[in-house]
This record gives C-alpha cells, sequence and structure tokens, in this order.
C-alpha cells in the first residue's frame, strides 16, 4: 500500500471512529485535511474540480444524511459554501449564522454534520467558505478572528476569498496597471494567512481579466474596470500564502476568451489554477445582448482540454443550484463533462436531487 492510500485510509478511521463515538461533527485537523485532499487527489488525478453551492438555495433538512450537501458525488474535489460577510459576526461554538451572511435555512448543527457526513463517504473532499462576493463589500471591516472561528466550528478547510469591490479604480501605469484596491486586497489575503488555522486552504477567486494590461496581455479583450486587479497581489509577498485561483472566466462576453486568461494567470501564479464555467445565462451582457455568451458541453470539453493541455489545476463551477436557461445544460451535465474530460472518476455517481 502505498503512502497515499495508507494516509486516506488512515483519515477515513478517524473521522468514522468519530462519527462512532457519537460525534459525527468530529472532523480531523485542517492540515491532515489538506493532506489527504492533495493525496487523494494526486493519487487518481492531477486536477481538481471546485464547486459553488448557494447557502441560501440549499433546501431545508432537518437530517443531515439528507442533505445535498452530504451527498455530492466524490468527484467535486472542493465545495465552496457561500457567502460570508468579510465583516461577519460569530461566536464560537454558536453554529449561528445570525451576522456572518451565510444563509442556509437549517441548523448550523446540520450544516456541520453534513460536512462531517461528506468527509466519511469521501475523505479527500475539501470544504470551503467563500468570503465576500458581489453583495458583501465591508472590507475595511474585515474580522478574520471571527471568520476563522467559522472555519473551525464547522470543520471547514479554509477559505475563498471573493473580493469584488465596487470601484477598483484600476488604470494603466507605466506600461502595466496600479489598481487603487492594491494595498487592501494585499492586506486581506495577508491577514487571512495569519488567521486561519495552520494548514488551511486560502484559495482566491480572481476577476476574468484581472491578470489583463500589460505585456503580452497589454490588449487583451474586453477591457474593463477590473483589468489589471489581480496583479498587484499577485506581485506582492502575499502571494506566497494563496493555495490557489479560481479564475471567474465568465460574465465578460464572447469577445473574452477563457484561454487566453488561464495563460495570462499561469504567467502570474506558479500555483494550481482553476479555470471557471458558468451555467448559463451569465449575468453579463444580458440575455438579449448579441455578445452575450452561453456556455454548451462542447465549450466545456474544449477547455477541459485547454487545463490539461496547459497542466493547469483544474476547473469550478458557478453554481450549483443555478438554474440553466432553456436549452442549455444543467449543473450536472456540466459536472459530469467535466468529470469525463479531465478523468476525475465515475461520473454516472448519483446526482444528489
Amino acid at each position: 500500500m502505498n503512502r497515499s492510500v495508507s494516509r486516506r485510509t488512515a483519515l477515513a478511521a478517524v473521522i468514522a471512529g468519530a462519527a462512532a463515538a457519537g460525534l459525527p461533527h468530529a472532523s480531523a485537523l485542517a492540515s491532515d485535511r489538506r493532506v489527504a485532499a492533495e493525496e487523494s487527489s494526486s493519487a487518481s488525478t492531477a486536477y481538481r474540480y471546485s464547486v459553488n453551492l448557494e447557502s441560501w438555495a440549499h433546501p431545508w433538512v432537518s437530517d443531515p444524511k439528507a442533505a445535498h450537501l452530504a451527498n455530492l458525488p466524490s468527484y467535486v474535489g472542493t465545495v465552496v459554501l457561500c457567502f460570508m460577510q468579510p465583516d461577519a459576526q460569530y461566536t464560537r461554538g454558536s453554529y449561528s449564522f445570525q451576522g456572518t451572511g451565510v444563509q442556509f435555512s437549517f441548523d448550523g448543527t446540520v450544516v456541520r454534520d453534513a460536512v462531517s457526513l461528506l468527509r466519511e463517504r469521501n475523505p479527500g473532499v475539501e470544504v470551503l467558505v467563500s468570503v465576500g462576493g458581489a453583495t458583501y463589500h465591508n472590507w475595511a471591516g474585515l474580522n478574520v478572528r471571527a471568520i476563522a472561528d467559522f472555519v473551525r466550528d464547522f470543520g471547514l478547510d479554509g477559505v475563498e476569498v471573493c473580493y469584488e469591490p465596487s470601484g477598483p479604480g484600476c488604470v494603466p501605469s507605466g506600461g502595466g496597471y496600479t489598481c487603487r484596491t492594491d494595498a487592501e486586497y494585499t492586506s486581506i489575503v495577508k491577514e487571512f494567512s495569519k488567521a486561519l488555522p495552520t494548514g488551511s486552504t486560502l484559495a482566491v477567486a480572481a476577476f476574468h481579466v484581472g491578470a489583463y494590461g500589460e505585456g503580452a496581455w497589454a490588449n487583451s479583450q474586453p477591457v474593463s474596470a477590473y483589468t489589471g486587479i489581480s496583479l498587484g497581489l499577485l506581485r506582492s509577498d502575499a502571494a506566497s500564502a494563496i493555495t490557489r485561483l479560481n479564475v471567474m472566466a465568465y460574465d465578460a462576453s464572447t469577445v473574452y476568451n477563457p484561454k487566453e486568461a488561464l495563460a495570462a494567470y499561469q504567467h502570474y501564479f506558479k500555483g494550481p489554477v482553476l479555470l471557471g464555467v458558468q451555467i448559463a445565462p451569465e449575468a453579463w451582457p444580458q440575455e438579449d445582448s448579441p455578445y452575450a455568451h452561453v456556455l454548451t458541453l462542447d465549450e466545456v470539453k474544449d477547455l477541459a482540454n485547454e487545463v490539461k493541455a496547459r497542466g493547469a489545476g483544474g476547473m469550478s463551477l458557478w453554481s450549483l443550484y443555478k438554474q440553466p436557461k432553456s436549452g442549455t445544460p444543467s449543473a450536472r451535465e456540466v459536472s459530469q463533462t467535466i468529470c469525463d474530460a479531465l478523468e476525475l472518476g465515475d461520473s454516472t455517481q448519483p446526482w444528489p436531487w
């Protein structure tokens, strides 16, 4: 038995033993879970599939065994729970979502136990909470202690920083790009790096055009308010704390080329980069625009092949509960296609809904 298999087996035994002892919510240390997740991934595939789960859309349950969260197929390597406020208020041991921005309709202890059950079924899985998003902007009030306590209580592996400021102030400067938000973005990553439990994952959800504006990508399209927003962070000493990037390669119109964006991010960041896709319709441009992009399964396969050709980290999905535009693929169909294309395992595993 190789080291990878034995470590995963040992971790599974720890979790199963805790459950047998009447502690279904007990979890291994974040550092052990992260090692198991990475070893599980490397044992079967070089790629990771990450999915965003909207907390507000998960159906109410009273039994964690019935939760969709507990029953995702094993080819899903990372589950990102959306969204937590940067200025969240959370009391250790309360398991309350009040003041956090997380919007599950059922008790926090049920979510906690669903996470534990998911690990029991898939010891290599990683569960993160996404902080920020399009509606939570109070980064000046960042409360990393509360977020770290939330991560510990719910047995999570870390956070994904989704920094979406409404006015980043990115402008050309000396042949490159600088943004008014560069210092804040860098500080956020550093603060999480210091506050999270040892061994935690610190992922960053990166803007579609965030690595554009300089060098080979000086004229990459489309040009937007967010062109170059990631460059300051990726050039800073905080970049070494980032576990992986998740490129939100959508909401950028048909002039946008996700393959070009992947190449740009890989140039600036040498760790794993995931290429994201979104269930149609995308948020921008609106559906009736001639430049509105609509995802197809053929495109998913093509992008997966690009990920493989470039040795990227894998793919991600926004989002699990999004209802697809009529005639376009669902989250299940896209997930199965990514599973097959990246050879992540058995794509016929039951889907939880």
